[in-house]
């Protein structure tokens, strides 16, 4: 018993002496700070030239290769801040440099959308086909880019899709999420985001690869490696894809009859069913769609319908 008392006593000076240790390292450690950051060599933030009264309100170094100078906590606290006041004019220019390539290759992008939407007249949407496709450019801007799809009538036109090219940028969600709370009544819309691989952070592929609405076609494009972004298991976005992407070919809604229909005796048979499950929409949505696309044959009591020659 004696024993292990003297055991037990050994162990707790022991642990005494390891954290007194422990404390007297903290200190010297924390003279040594002190020294680093005393009023004597460093009394004013060489970004903002604030007066400093202690090290606790230092935030970091400047972010420029090879600076050493420490800027003060409130600076720090903004990406733009995080450089001294040498420095801060390099950034400033590395910033502009970016933001001037982003521009250069959205506008690029949107002038190619602009023009395939034209040439080859995006006939279908959600809601079916579109007889007379009438496409205009509403709007030039960057950061603003609207297109209108159109189905014609004799007197009038009615608007079918909107498609939307904005800048990859940190905002990409907000801007969907304002789209969707104010919808323009019977219109699909399509938004897609371009941008280089240092704007397309992962980020913005994640929300485009997980998007999931009935009402909108989300993609992100990789102006520099060609890659579209998307969630492919939405089937009306990922047929929409090749609208978007200049490596494809757009496909009309004919070729899209044609991607579910098989051949029987010499002609082109589409059921409801293959229809529906090639959109992912339901049968009686599908029958409608056929039935107003006046191109098929309906055959009464089978469920499907023949491609007209």
């Amino acid at each position: 018993m004696g024993r292990e008392k003297e055991i037990r006593k050994d162990l707790e000076d022991e642990i005494k002496r390891l954290e007194d240790e422990a404390r007297t390292k903290e200190s010297e450690a924390d003279e040594k700070l002190d020294q680093i950051f005393s009023k004597k060599k460093m009394e004013f933030c060489p970004r903002c030239g604030r007066k400093i009264s202690s090290r606790l309100e230092w935030g970091g170094r400047c972010l420029h290769d090879g600076c050493n100078e420490i800027v003060c906590i409130e600076c720090w606290g903004s990406e733009e801040k995080k450089f001294c006041g040498k420095h801060a004019k390099d950034y400033v220019r590395k910033e502009e440099a970016a933001e001037d390539d982003i521009k250069n290759v959205t506008l690029n992008y949107m002038e190619f959308v602009g023009e395939r939407l034209k040439k080859f007249a995006l006939d279908w949407s959600p809601d079916g086909f579109i007889r007379k496709t009438k496409t205009k450019v509403m709007n030039k801007r960057y950061r603003q880019f609207e297109m209108l799809v159109y189905e014609k009538h004799r007197l009038s036109k009615k608007p079918r899709i909107r498609v939307l090219v904005r800048p990859a940028s940190a905002t990409a969600e907000d801007e969907v999420n304002a789209l969707l709370e104010n919808p323009m009544e019977g219109v699909y819309d399509v938004v897609v985001f371009a941008g280089n691989a240092a704007s397309l952070s992962q980020k913005i592929l994640r929300f485009a690869e997980g998007f999931s609405n009935k009402r909108l076609s989300l993609f992100a494009f990789n102006t520099e490696n060609g890659g579209t972004h998307f969630n492919p298991r939405e089937k009306i976005t990922a047929k929409y894809a090749c609208w978007f992407d200049p490596a494809k070919a757009p496909l009309r809604f004919s070729e899209l009859l044609k991607a579910a229909s098989e051949s029987e005796a010499g002609s082109r048979v589409i059921s409801m069913k293959d229809f529906a499950d090639e959109l992912g929409i339901s049968k009686d949505e599908a029958a409608r769609i056929l039935r107003e696309s006046k191109l098929l044959d309906e055959v009464k009591g089978a469920e499907t319908f023949i491609m007209k020659e």
